[in-house]
């Protein structure tokens, strides 16, 4: 090596050497692959959330195993516990994720212009498009989650009701801006809309309200609409 390529202590090579030229470049890939091995790891953890949907929706949560998660994903068993520490831990994560992402919604539409009416018709053709689209999602919401009272009681309930609490805040403005009659009980409406919707998801998933068309679905959107908003009675003719 000659001293051109040496440090002032003439220990290490310069910038210069090919040794350290080398060296860098290899620090720089060292340091590409973290962003590349992040990639790869989400992708997985999705892969795994996906197949864990489906398959908590075909065999209930207590009759899958994390070896039918697997295989489903495609992926070692083993793989599996890379990203999650048992079957709770993912079913929580599928909560978590999706949860949010429905109170995020409703955030949105509060902040939006248009009348409580037009938001309703948003919320209730948000939950029935989600069950066309996304069956087994919406069959794990309904049965291993909402319904279950194991899952809600071994988990913070805070988490659940911010997505009451997100409803009620739509209805209080609504009432501020004279579009929902000021005497009702903004808590309790909140419960009959969501108790309502629940029920008939529920109807959806067990195949005891069935539907075999989006015209069908449709109606089913302004039915309950007009429901919650106008009632059952029927308009008298003066």
């Amino acid at each position: 090596m000659t001293d051109a390529a040496r440090d002032p202590a003439g220990e290490r090579p310069s910038a210069a050497s090919p040794h350290a030229r080398d060296a860098l470049s290899a620090a720089a890939q060292v340091d590409a692959e973290g962003p590349r091995r992040t990639r790869r790891s989400m992708r997985t953890r999705e892969r795994i959330l996906a197949a864990a949907t489906e398959v908590f929706a075909r065999r209930g949560f207590h009759g899958a195993r994390v070896a039918d998660i697997a295989e489903q994903a495609g992926i070692a068993y083993g793989l599996v516990y890379h990203h999650f520490r048992n079957k709770d831990d993912i079913l929580a994560a599928i909560f978590s994720e999706r949860w949010g992402e429905y109170v995020r919604y409703i955030d949105d539409m509060a902040g939006s212009p248009e009348s409580f009416r037009e938001q309703l018709g948003h919320l209730v053709h948000f939950w029935v498009e989600t069950w066309r689209q996304e069956p087994h999602l919406m069959t794990v919401m309904i049965n291993e989650i909402s319904r279950s009272y194991e899952f809600i009681e071994s988990h913070d309930p805070g988490r659940v009701m911010v997505a009451f609490d997100a409803v009620e805040r739509l209805i209080v403005a609504a009432q501020e801006r004279g579009e929902v009659r000021a005497g009702l009980d903004a808590k309790l409406m909140t419960y009959a809309i969501l108790g309502v919707a629940e029920m008939v998801l529920t109807g959806y998933v067990m195949n005891s309200l069935r539907r075999d068309s989006a015209a069908e679905y449709s109606r089913d959107e302004e039915q309950l609409v007009a429901l919650l908003l106008d009632g059952m009675g029927a308009t008298r003719q003066a």
